[in-house]
């Protein structure tokens, strides 16, 4: 039977109406999947950067990005931070992943100066944001993003600094000096306990020393701390003899239980100095009287044997007088 033209046309009009509205996926059945990077560094928490005493920084971050296509994947590369972080940060450029292969790359951290460094609050956490851009050419294909939080440790060195005043300790009395409690490090920090020790000089005291404890200290020039300073009494018992004594002043941190300590030098006045150096009409009244003693031996005196030679001459002219 011999079908009529307009039969045949309705019947591929039909087939181009179902074949329009399959899936686009469906048209290409031999299109790759897609591309992905992530974190080989477990990132689930904060990354913290290693930082010592000194300020050095270090660190390193692993990255991969993983290809499934069947072709190779062109990638460029860029990082950055939600806001400013107190270590330099670097990672490569571009990358290059085969077909089916998987790629890993490094962000490696690196010190800044050590004042800079200091700003940052290790409370605070920056978040690091890996851009990667799947280029054909000079054209942008796809991009991906992948971020992470990071942060520094804290870092204490709390440490005491002495400043002496003029004034001279004599023994039985006592004088004040300064201490600044200064905190170097990069986050806030407490004194556990405050200890002072006398080298030669028993007799010396500094009352009130274990007071400090407990006491809060801002960082030091950094983070718009607040100085700390303490007023010390240190005392000289009457028997403390005229000497050069060395005092070291220790305080421990409540951050790492470390202790540091400074040590100073201070002259202390014994009894016998303030004497002879308070007491000058003393000194003068007794050359008086040394003098007046030298004087008064110089006036003549007759000793014992001159009197008798003088009594035996008066006899023996008596004698000569009642001959004749």
């Amino acid at each position: 039977m011999k079908q009529s033209p307009l039969v045949v046309l309705l019947t591929l009009l039909l087939g181009l109406s179902i074949l329009s509205s399959m899936p686009v996926h469906a048209q290409n059945p031999l299109e790759g999947p897609s591309w992905t990077i992530g974190w080989a560094t477990d990132m689930d928490s904060k990354f913290i950067v290693e930082m010592d005493i000194d300020w050095d920084a270090e660190g390193e971050i692993i990255a991969y990005v993983e290809n499934n296509r069947m072709s190779q994947l062109e990638i460029e590369l860029t990082y950055e931070f939600d806001s400013w972080v107190p270590f330099t940060f670097s990672g490569p450029d571009t990358l290059s992943v085969a077909a089916n292969e998987n790629e890993t790359f490094s962000i490696t951290f690196n010190s800044i100066d050590d004042d800079d460094a200091r700003e940052y609050n290790p409370d605070n956490t920056s978040t690091l944001t890996v851009t990667a851009e799947e280029k054909v050419g000079d054209t942008s294909t796809s991009t991906q993003e992948l971020e992470g939080d990071v942060g520094v440790p804290r870092i204490f060195d709390l440490r005491p600094d002495v400043t002496l005043s003029d004034e001279t300790l004599y023994a039985g009395s006592w004088i004040e000096i300064s201490a600044h409690l200064a905190n170097n490090g990069n986050t806030r920090d407490a004194v556990k306990q405050a200890t002072v020790q006398f080298r030669s000089c028993p007799h010396l005291s500094m009352p009130g020393i274990e007071d400090l404890a407990n006491t809060l200290v801002d960082t030091t020039d950094a983070q718009n701390g607040k100085d700390t300073y303490a007023t010390l009494r240190l005392e000289a018992s009457e028997s403390q003899p005229n000497r050069v004594c060395e005092i070291t002043l220790t305080l421990t941190s409540e951050g790492d239980d470390a202790s540091r300590s400074t040590t100073f030098e201070l002259e202390v006045m014994g009894v016998d100095d303030q004497d002879s150096s308070s007491t000058p009409s003393e000194t003068d009244d007794s050359d008086d009287s040394e003098h007046l003693s030298q004087e008064s031996n110089t006036l003549p005196w007759i000793g014992g044997i001159e009197l008798l030679m003088l009594f035996s001459l008066a006899s023996l002219g008596r004698n000569i007088n009642v001959k004749g």
